[in-house]
């Protein structure tokens, strides 16, 4: 079973989830990085941000080496941007549709917050089989290391929950179409 982490990342957190499921799992993970960094402060900048989520934009991203399409089980990951998921998901999948594929989506954010990942599921991963969801506090900004640890290892078990699950799935689908096959 082929397992690929895709996140997005503004100042780490998102990434350190990604690499600690990724280190967890054995999976591959392809970060999305836009062509102009995001500059996180500033009123004119917060506004600026605000009309590429409000208006569904589509930031320029650079290339990367994997195609999410290849893989059997796809973890996305999201910073929340103003309750909702970072605009380079609206360019990667106008241009790669993920469709037919086991998907579990996790965010990070100062405060609990699923509506991000509710509308990435909403406008893109309609076809996919969402898993799960999960949301963390941003785990690099915690003021006990201790603490940072418990949120990035409590996130890698979910991510092997999210693997057997698939993987019982992946095994279940070829029974049934080897029954359609052989006709048992």
């Amino acid at each position: 079973m082929k397992k690929l982490v895709l996140y997005t990342t503004v100042d780490g957190n998102t990434e350190a989830v990604a690499k600690k499921i990724a280190e967890e799992i054995g999976a591959d993970t392809a970060g999305l990085v836009r062509c102009k960094k995001v500059k996180a402060f500033g009123f004119f900048n917060n506004l600026k941000l605000r009309f590429e989520v409000l208006f569904k934009r589509k930031p320029d991203i650079f290339p990367f080496k994997w195609d999410p399409r290849d893989y059997d089980v796809i973890f996305i990951g999201t910073p929340v941007w103003y309750d909702s998921y970072n605009p380079v998901y609206n360019t990667l999948f106008n241009v790669i549709k993920v469709y037919d594929r086991k998907v579990a989506l996790f965010s990070t954010g100062m405060k609990e917050d699923s509506t991000a990942l509710s509308k990435l599921i909403k406008d893109w991963l309609t076809d996919s089989v969402v898993l799960d969801t999960k949301h963390c506090i941003e785990p690099i900004f915690q003021e006990d290391d201790a603490e940072c640890d418990r949120i990035l290892a409590d996130m890698g078990t979910w991510a092997q929950g999210i693997c057997e699950t698939a993987e019982k799935m992946i095994e279940q689908e070829e029974f049934e179409r080897r029954k359609t096959i052989y006709k048992y």
